[in-house]
């Protein structure tokens, strides 16, 4: 469990997994709270917080007199998930667990979105990069990624390879530090680029997420798009500590 989070999320990351192993099999009894409380030396409180999470997510039912189980259909949609600080956003995106399946690079010109995100003076080129993200086999979303032409070109992709998040391998490889991201999610339409990589129908419901993020001196250095389906995801984040105090080069 990862200490720097609060103790109910720790336990819920736990029992979650716990359950997609098969440690605790669909359709047979969950542990008791008393139970649980005992098992990871925690108060009851705190161990209803984590079961509450589940129990909102359809992981586990409970019956009054018969006690919590395991759910034996999963109906509700899955959760895009975000525990951590500014840090753990910026090296890690949303990306714990799924990999990312390049499909596509390229030097184009920026759209105006782009360009604006990047603030880029028009007519201006970006390296953008197209990929899936994938968990066991299986997409999750459409990913568009945009970087500064002279910052994609250090970054050397090819179609057909799996690589960690572009905002990583920033990090990483260039020694580009962002200190801030700036996030928006919204509702769209699935064009039919988006519909065939995701396996919907075209104009199906999306969930998008738009990332730009920043270097110290408000630089913007990547702007990211990524789709999942709407009617599937949802998404909840837990962002917890100060950029200031956790980021490194501020103290």
């Amino acid at each position: 469990m990862r200490r720097n989070l609060p103790l109910y999320v720790q336990i819920e990351s736990t029992l979650r997994e716990r359950i997609a192993s098969g440690r605790y099999p669909a359709g047979g009894p969950f542990p008791t709270d008393e139970r649980l409380r005992q098992d990871f030396g925690v108060s009851r409180a705190t161990v209803r917080l984590a079961l509450d999470t589940l129990h909102r997510e359809g992981l586990i039912v409970r019956y009054p007199g018969r006690g919590s189980f395991v759910n034996e259909v999963q109906e509700r949609a899955r959760t895009l998930r975000f525990h951590g600080s500014v840090r753990d956003l910026i090296t890690q995106g949303d990306a714990h667990g799924p990999t990312f399946t390049v499909t596509n690079v390229e030097t184009v010109g920026a759209t105006p979105a782009e360009a604006a995100e990047l603030k880029l003076a028009q007519p201006a080129s970006v390296r953008r990069i197209t990929g899936l993200r994938k968990m066991e086999g299986q997409p999750t979303a459409h990913v568009v990624v945009a970087l500064p032409e002279s910052t994609g070109a250090l970054l050397r992709l090819r179609r057909g390879k799996v690589y960690p998040p572009i905002s990583s391998m920033l990090y990483d490889q260039l020694n580009q530090r962002p200190r801030e991201v700036r996030q928006v999610i919204a509702v769209a339409m699935a064009n039919p680029t988006v519909a065939r990589a995701l396996r919907i129908r075209v104009g199906a419901s999306l969930l998008t997420i738009r990332r730009t993020y920043f270097t110290f001196d408000g630089t913007p250095v990547e702007f990211a798009v990524s789709s999942y389906a709407g009617d599937t995801y949802q998404y909840e984040a837990t962002i917890t500590g100060n950029a200031q105090a956790e980021l490194p080069g501020l103290a």
